[in-house]
This record gives structure tokens, C-alpha cells and sequence, in this order.
């Protein structure tokens, strides 16, 4: 059975670090005259270390910041960041919706012992917007606005809030406000072209060539450049026009200049995303030739040292898409011995334990190494434990991002193919279907319309049935396609085929 594209361990913190990395260096600020210049420079670096946060780094990150707190004990934005760094800690455990309802009253304490602070109100104002109160969030965005009103995080920001509320021109003009301000600030930037194609400012070619014009005039160096990119990369999920702007980006480079071989990784990236077909179970399908061109592309870089783990984390991913697990389970000893970062690596043993179908052998890893809760975890609880486990996840991920196309259509699957659940089925798969036309997306909804036509047809509901029918030809079919997908279903969708045929 195939199964709509769940970006695995690869996505899970996406929502997550999009509240996360804020801290770029600021300019003069009040704040700053309580520290002496050492002690300024010590607490940006930890505040870098926030941004980058992650399980495997968390106790680390928390325990200097804490450190920091007890030497500087009246220092409020010290605090705010050790909250910030609880709330990473706690949302990767129990989700970023749930998690943001504990912490936004901490953020409003905090600004209000130290009102010059201004990421407190933009933290503050995202755990009111993942809570699901993005109202709630006008106050502080107002308050960050007016101390920084250069800040792109604070546009960015309002930006997801008005997302969030279903006003997508609004969001996406603060997008669009908040790029010309992202210069040196690669973070800022690659979220404000996430933002803005993701609310189909790019979804034609003439605007994703405009776009990309505009972020080169903004950033024309290859490094910065490159670092925009691979952050877009990391959090793309199939935002209309953004591989196009990042190939248009990519061009503008290497007509200037030859690549650099982190430039070359990121080019072979975007092409298998590029050549991306579908998932097979969470094996992720490429057009034969864009992954023949990614392998061109590593074999010249797969001698930079520099390169070595991000060489690595394609090599399994090929190794993942052909379901090759002798060569996953090489390249998993190979990183062992390498010291790669555990999480990264307790996931990538996951996927091949998937893939063999060892499901329970899936659930055991993850809580033997404490690994957050995701989609992959979810899927394992789908296929060999209790489906209402994997019910809980995808709908905690639906709760953090609600216009995520590929989220609905994950759940629209699950409540189609394992509850049977119709309603649900075409309520979460016309939602997907809307946000992201795919052709699974596609394919899913006209499923569950068919279904929907066959119980008519069982109770002799003629009229109800061909209106059912009707909608599920609306959305289109195709034939192949639809039974490839239909698994347990397949007899149910024969029904009205052959009855309206």
C-alpha cells in the first residue's frame, strides 16, 4: 500500500525550529548595557545555541543557560532564552500546540520585568499563534513591532498569525514585508520565502524567476546563499514555485562563479527533490535520471571532509528509496563510527527497521532513545500496534500546522484506509487536495468519494449515489492510479465503477 508523503524524521521539527531561530544579532539595544563586552558575546553564542537546538544537544544547551542565569541573576532576556529553550525541550515531547499553552503566560511575565527585550514578544506571540489563539498574538507582535520595526521576525511572525486565521493575502504580504529586511540574516530569509511559496506567491514561473531576482539582488554571496538554500530545502513541503526559485537562485550563482562543493550538495538535494515521484511506504521514489544526476554530483564531493556527513545523509536516503538494507545498514556503522549526532542516526535506524517491517522492534527504539514522537513513530504504531497511537500523532502534527496539505492527506489516509472513517476521510483529503493538488492527494479524495457512492449503492440510495460518483469524477480519476491505491478498499470502489460505468 502506498502512503502519502510523510517526511519522516526530516520534518518533524520543522514547526518546531520555525519558532526557533530568532536570535540573530541585534543592534544597539538597552538590554545589551547590563553586560560588559565578554559577557555580551557569551550570551549571543547562547543564544545561537537555541536557534540551533535539538534533543540531542538539549540537556547541553540548557544546563550553559542555566550557567548563565545563575551568574547573571537579574539579566531577564537570559531568562527568556532558558524558557525558549524549555519550550524546544518540551514541544519536541508533546508537541508544539500543546506545549505553547504552558508557556506563553512565562513570556508575558518576562516582558514585563524587562519591556526592551523584543524577542520575548515574538516568542510570546508564536506560543499564542501554536496554541491555537493566533488572535492572541496582535499584543506582542505589536510590541515587537514598535521596538524594532526592521526586525523580519516580527513580519514573519505576523505573517503565520494571519496564516493561521485563513487570511492568506495578509500573510502573505507580511511575508513579502519582511524579505527586503532579511539581508545577513539567512534563517529570517529562507522563512520568508518559505512563507511567501507556500502561499503561492511563487506559483507560476514568472513569479518564482521575480522571486528569485529578488532574493539574489538582496544576498549575492555563494555562502550566504547557500545557506538560504539548504534551509529552504530542509523545510520544503511541496510549497508551490519554491524548487523553481531555488533553481533560479542556484543558476544566478554558478553563472558568476564555480560551485562550491556545499553549493554542489545542495544542487544534488534539489534534485531529488526535484525528481521526486512519491513515497512507497516511507520509501521516497525519484525519477531514475535526477537521482542518477544526484550520485553524479556526490561522487565529486564525496571527498571533502567538510561534505562527509551531508554526503552520508543522501547516501542512505538513495539507499532508503531502493529499500537496500545491507547498504543502510553499512552506512548506519559507518556513522556510528563517525560520532554522528544520535537522534539523527536513531532515526535513520528506524527507517530501516520499517522498511524490514520490524514495527515493534521501531517503537522499542524510540523509547529506548527517547526519541520525539513523529510520523515515522506513527507509522509503526499504524502498521503493527495500535492505530489510535498513530491517530494521536498525525492529529498533534495537524494541530501545529492545520494547512499542511501533506498532514491532511496523511490523516485523511489513515482515517480512510484503517477506520473506514469516510467523513473524515473527504474532510481532511478535499482540505489536502485543496492546499496540495497532487496526484495522491487527487487520487485519495476521488477514493473516498467512491466509497462514499458504494455505500449508497448498498442501501439503494440511487440519487445520493451518482451525486457521491459525480464529485469523485469532478476530481479526476486515473484508473492505474486509484487501483494501485486502493488496497482493502479496491471492492468497494469496483461498486459504483462498474454500476456508472
Amino acid at each position: 500500500m502506498r502512503f502519502a508523503t510523510v517526511k519522516a524524521w526530516t520534518a518533524v521539527f520543522l514547526v518546531l525550529m520555525l519558532g526557533a531561530q530568532l536570535g540573530a544579532a541585534r543592534a544597539a539595544e538597552p538590554w545589551r548595557e547590563k553586560l560588559n563586552e565578554p559577557d555580551q558575546q557569551k550570551f549571543m553564542q547562547l543564544i545561537s545555541a537555541v536557534d540551533g537546538w535539538t534533543a540531542a544537544n538539549d540537556q547541553k544547551i540548557r544546563a550553559e543557560i542555566q550557567a548563565f542565569v545563575a551568574a547573571h541573576p537579574d539579566f531577564v532576556p537570559a531568562q527568556v532564552e532558558a524558557i525558549r529553550a524549555k519550550w524546544l525541550s518540551v514541544a519536541a515531547y508533546m508537541g508544539m500546540a500543546l506545549a505553547s499553552k504552558s508557556f506563553f503566560i512565562m513570556f508575558e511575565e518576562l516582558e514585563k520585568l524587562d519591556p526592551s527585550y523584543q524577542p520575548a514578544y515574538i516568542y510570546g506571540a508564536r506560543t499564542y499563534i501554536y496554541s491555537g489563539y493566533p488572535a492572541g498574538a496582535r499584543k506582542q507582535l505589536e510590541k515587537a513591532q514598535a521596538l524594532d520595526a526592521a526586525d523580519p521576525w516580527a513580519d514573519i511572525t505576523w505573517s503565520l498569525m494571519f496564516e493561521r486565521l485563513g487570511h492568506r493575502e495578509e500573510a502573505l504580504t507580511w511575508a513579502r514585508t519582511a524579505l527586503p529586511k532579511t539581508v545577513g540574516k539567512t534563517s529570517a530569509m529562507a522563512e520568508a520565502i518559505l512563507a511567501i511559496t507556500k502561499l503561492q506567491g511563487a506559483s507560476n514561473h514568472d513569479a518564482a524567476v521575480a522571486l528569485a531576482d529578488q532574493v539574489y539582488a538582496l544576498e549575492p554571496g555563494m555562502g550566504k546563499l547557500t545557506e538560504v538554500i539548504h534551509a529552504c530545502l530542509s523545510g520544503y513541503l511541496y510549497q508551490a514555485g519554491l524548487l523553481d526559485v531555488l533553481t533560479e537562485v542556484t543558476q544566478r550563482i554558478e553563472a558568476k562563479q564555480p560551485p562550491s562543493n556545499a553549493l554542489l550538495y545542495e544542487t544534488a538535494r534539489l534534485k531529488l527533490a526535484d525528481g521526486y515521484l512519491y513515497d512507497w511506504g516511507i520509501r521516497p521514489q525519484f525519477r531514475p535520471e535526477y537521482a542518477a544526476a544526484a550520485i553524479v554530483i556526490l561522487d565529486k564531493i564525496r571527498d571533502d571532509p567538510q561534505q562527509a556527513a551531508s554526503v552520508w545523509q543522501m547516501r542512505f536516503r538513495l539507499a532508503l528509496s531502493l529499500g537496500d538494507v545491507a547498504v543502510m545498514s553499512q552506512l548506519l556503522e559507518e556513522g556510528g563510527l563517525k560520532g554522528y549526532d544520535v537522534t539523527l542516526m536513531g532515526h535513520r535506524e528506524a527507517q530501516m527497521l520499517v522498511v524490514q517491517g520490524r514495527y515493534g522492534d521501531v517503537m522499542d527504539l524510540y523509547h529506548r532513545r527517547h526519541l520525539p514522537e513523529d510520523n515515522l513513530l506513527a507509522m509503526a504504531y499504524e502498521m503493527g500496534g495500535d492505530h489510535t497511537v498513530a491517530d494521536r500523532i498525525y492529529l498533534r502534527a495537524l494541530e501545529e500546522d492545520p494547512n499542511s496539505g501533506t498532514m491532511n492527506a496523511t490523516y485523511a489516509r489513515l482515517r480512510l484506509f484503517r477506520d473506514r472513517d469516510v467523513d473524515g476521510a473527504i474532510k481532511y483529503g478535499e482540505k489536502a487536495y485543496s492546499l496540495l493538488p497532487s496526484p495522491f492527494n487527487r487520487s485519495l479524495v476521488t477514493i473516498a468519494w467512491l466509497v462514499r457512492s458504494s455505500d449508497y449503492l448498498k442501501v439503494h440510495k440511487l440519487k445520493e449515489a451518482k451525486e457521491a460518483f459525480a464529485r469523485a469524477r469532478e476530481v479526476g480519476m486515473d484508473p492505474a492510479y486509484i487501483q494501485a491505491l486502493c488496497s482493502n478498499l479496491c471492492n468497494d470502489i469496483n461498486l459504483p465503477l462498474y454500476e456508472f460505468r
